[in-house]
């Protein structure tokens, strides 16, 4: 988890940070919120090949 102290910046500057703007992005009120990944959603039945049951271990048996 990462925490930021937003109090000492602009208020400007505040908001672009908690919308998760990027500055270029920040001045372009119809920018995209969200660009959509060409990911597939997880489905347990589907890819329960790769469900892991037990944590990896490393050489030695250290995890």
């Amino acid at each position: 988890m990462a925490l930021y102290d937003l109090s000492r910046l602009p208020y400007a500057e505040q908001v672009r940070w908690r919308t998760q703007r990027c500055p270029a992005h920040a001045a372009a009120p119809n920018a995209a919120d969200l660009a959509l990944a060409g990911w597939q959603a997880f489905d347990p039945l589907l890819h329960a090949a790769h469900i892991r049951t037990r944590l990896p271990h490393g050489p030695g048996g250290q995890a």
